[in-house]
């Protein structure tokens, strides 16, 4: 039984790696992609292509931001990115729609509200030891790789109220965690998390969707309301400039 949870595992591993390996080759290389990964991005036919500067996923020199507030989803761990080099980017998609609203600020999510409030709290594990564990992992230093304008543009699957009738309209970019940075530091939550007497199957390290969303016209949008922001989100094609 051992052995066979142990093929399992390397299975899970090594489909995670084919999969940002051919999202990193999608996002430089469109043909190539094709030809090895056995299928390329869908775009939109009408979409333009973007461009963002070189080093906008570059966060090393962006001081590491605390999210630990003591209300509902007020938790979670995010890798602060540098918003100045998403301004331009912001305003080039607005510019096409005319409506979008922004934060004002760049990030990608690591561990989300609802993964720390539902699953990660109530086993005893706290934000400040999920942040020293992306501290100690050098979450400022990791590695992504962009892949495309990913946009939702319709009604929710599932709405949660009246207030969520009608339809959405969100960009974000998607990543590929090509190196297995921000996977690693999942992983080692998880670790503490079983440590604690966590169910494993409510935390899944591999289970998550890099991207940095850029703008909305209502709110943004989340698994939660049926909204997955991996490649089968993408819109338009993405490009970088020096």
């Amino acid at each position: 039984m051992a052995k066979s949870s142990g093929i399992l595992v390397l299975a899970l591993q090594l489909a995670y790696l084919v999969f940002v390996v051919c999202q990193a080759a999608l996002a430089s290389d469109r043909q190539a992609a094709t030809n090895s990964c056995g299928g390329g991005i869908i775009y939109n036919p009408d979409a333009p292509t973007f461009a963002f500067p070189h080093d906008a996923l570059d966060s090393h020199d962006v001081p590491f931001l605390s999210h630990s507030e003591n209300r509902p989803f007020g938790s979670y761990l995010q890798q602060t990115l540098s918003f100045a080099r998403f301004e331009d980017l912001f305003k080039a998609i607005n510019a096409t729609v005319g409506t979008l609203q922004s934060r004002g600020e760049a990030h990608v999510t690591v561990i989300t509200p609802p993964e720390y409030d539902r699953v990660l709290k109530p086993a005893g594990v706290t934000i400040e030891e999920i942040e020293e564990i992306a501290r100690q992992h050098n979450l400022q230093g990791a590695r992504l790789q962009p892949v495309c304008i990913g946009r939702f543009n319709g009604s929710l699957p599932r709405p949660a109220s009246e207030a969520d009738s009608g339809t959405f309209l969100l960009y974000s970019l998607v990543v590929a965690d090509v190196f297995g940075d921000l996977t690693s530091i999942r992983q080692e939550v998880l670790k503490l998390y079983r440590k604690r007497g966590g169910e494993g199957a409510l935390f899944q390290p591999e289970g998550f969707w890099p991207h940095v969303t850029l703008g909305f016209d209502r709110r943004d949008l989340f698994t939660e309301d049926g909204i997955y922001k991996g490649s089968n989100f993408c819109y338009a094609p993405i490009h970088t400039t020096k």
